[in-house]
């Protein structure tokens, strides 16, 4: 029986939207019967398994320091639990991504009939794969964009030269998939060639769909947000083509006529943008959760009144899918692929005037409107599953058998 090698990024990578996609795809690729089998080059992280909500005990946290430890300088190299001591810490990333993962997958690959990478920027990993055909799964094309913007570090000439690298290698590879059409153009555009490259739509946990009567509630009280406030979400990283700038903007604009917070899940705010949140006076309705995991983050739905993703540039856009799922409301800019995902169950705001975006959750304040959007917002989410895509996936590996 022919056997397919998934390589995942590396858990200490902590990207969620990374991590989801590894363990659904496998887990239906493996629960179903395709006619091969299926294997990871390395463990997937835990972030969006509920199961790292839990704490351990002190102890158990000692005990999984010293195992993590022991493991590093005696036991045969798992990149994905690498731990580098003392100094060399901070560049455990580089060290794992560029030296012992690819290490692994070589070694992978030998028993593999089809290597997909699921993540473009670990396309470095198509030179492991040997003469075997390699499936690359292309989420977005940040590193073009990132290379053809101005440089003035030794930092970003360092993360550059990985970019140049990733990038000759990703033309290698034999087949792509993309989340969208659009970015399906974009990618064939670069390559100069659209046979190999395929449109895979990822999907939504069904669990984002259950409803919770206490969800809303424990959300707010944990967050210390009042019970009658309007709360805007936004769900992501907060690099620049996130545009969170705006978020806090429209936030602030709106706190001027309604008692209105800011929830951000998923990242960390910048310098530049602490700043702009104590200028524009709205610190106390701010709240951020750097870090969440499912559970977490399916109570932020549950919780905010709207999500807000103003974002410049998106493959797919997973928070409008598991916001429509939530039954909660979105607000957007159709950047990118986010338009082609909203379908019609958005409010899409042209540009980049915060004023606009206030208009438009100013719509939200009518309740018909509010209810088909939430409508809409259902029966689009329940067009996009795990299970589809893990079929569509099937049947780009077995002409490469």
């Amino acid at each position: 029986m022919p056997s397919v090698l998934l390589v995942p990024d590396l858990p200490l990578e902590r990207w969620p939207s990374m991590d989801r996609y590894a363990h659904r795809l496998h887990d239906w690729l493996e629960s179903s019967d395709f006619g091969f089998r299926v294997n990871l080059a390395a463990h997937v992280g835990s972030l969006t398994r509920d199961s790292v909500g839990r704490r351990g005990s002190t102890g158990e946290k000692r005990s999984n320091r010293r195992k993590a430890f022991v493991r590093w300088w005696s036991q045969p190299v798992d990149p994905s639990r690498v731990v580098l001591p003392g100094p060399l810490h901070g560049p455990q990333s580089y060290a794992a991504r560029y030296y012992f993962y690819p290490w692994r997958v070589k070694r992978e690959a030998k028993r593999a009939d089809v290597v997909h990478v699921l993540d473009h920027s670990y396309a470095h990993m198509i030179e492991k794969a040997g003469r075997r055909p390699v499936v690359v799964t292309v989420h977005d094309l940040m590193p073009v964009v990132v290379l053809r913007s101005p440089t003035d570090g030794w930092r970003e000439g360092v993360r550059n030269r990985f970019l140049r690298q990733a990038l000759k290698a990703l033309r290698q590879a034999d087949s792509y998939i993309v989340g969208t059409d659009w970015l399906k153009r974009e990618l064939a555009t670069w390559l100069g060639d659209e046979r190999n490259i395929h449109v895979v739509p990822f999907g939504v946990d069904r669990a984002f769909f259950g409803e919770s009567a206490v969800a809303r509630d424990r959300g707010r009280r944990e967050w210390r947000i009042p019970d009658d406030a309007f709360v805007v979400l936004h769900v992501g990283s907060t690099v620049d083509r996130k545009n969170v700038p705006l978020v806090i903007q429209t936030v602030a604009r709106l706190r001027q006529q309604t008692d209105t917070y800011l929830l951000q899940v998923g990242g960390r705010f910048s310098a530049e943008q602490e700043q702009l949140i104590e200028r524009l006076d709205v610190r106390r309705a701010v709240r951020s959760v750097a870090s969440a995991d499912d559970t977490t983050l399916r109570r932020a739905y549950r919780a905010a009144d709207v999500l807000l993703f103003p974002s410049l540039y998106e493959g797919f856009g997973f928070p409008v899918l598991e916001a429509f799922a939530s039954g909660l409301p979105v607000v957007t800019s159709g950047a990118g692929g986010l338009k082609e995902v909203a379908g019609d169950a958005a409010l899409v705001v042209e540009g980049r005037d915060p004023a606009a975006y206030v208009h438009a959750l100013e719509r939200l304040d009518d309740p018909d409107e509010r209810d088909d959007m939430i409508q809409k917002g259902w029966e689009r989410a329940r067009q996009f599953t795990w299970q589809r895509t893990a079929a569509m996936t099937a049947e780009i590996y077995k002409p490469l058998f």
